[in-house]
């Protein structure tokens, strides 16, 4: 199991493909932020919607704090992609805290999955069929 650098705010897992964006978050970062709205962008613009995947194994109060600063990028490129389904995958409080935040803020956010579920890590493969799963 690879991890992301010590400057690297994300990493694609192998499971992308089409319209699923599957990747593993580290520490946030600005240009982090930046590249994966691009991504997000460039996924939605070529499918319609997306499903994401986000791993956050081993979160620290730290690494809760630098996502914080996320909200403006959410803000600013939120419009410009699609989130349909959405799966967090964590193993600490501070994982599962985000998570909580968004989804109660969910309903006048920008950024906002039509549908967002919390697994816990030893879960990765049901959120995963999850996010694949036709409905």
């Amino acid at each position: 199991m690879s991890h992301t650098a010590p400057d690297q705010m994300f990493e694609v897992l192998d499971e992308t493909n089409e319209n699923l964006i599957a990747i593993r978050v580290g520490k946030g970062t600005r240009t982090g932020y930046q590249e994966l709205y691009s991504l997000l962008v460039e996924k939605s613009d070529k499918h319609g919607y997306i499903h994401v995947y986000e791993e956050v194994p081993n979160w620290t109060f730290r690494a809760f704090l630098t996502h914080l600063h996320g909200v403006v990028p959410d803000l600013r490129y939120g419009p410009e992609f699609d989130i349909d389904r959405y799966a967090a995958v964590g193993d600490t409080r501070w994982a599962k805290l985000l998570f909580d935040w968004w989804y109660a803020i969910r309903p006048i956010w920008p950024v906002a999955p039509n549908e967002m579920r919390y697994f816990d890590i030893k879960k990765r493969e049901r959120a995963l069929d999850w996010l694949r799963e036709e409905i």
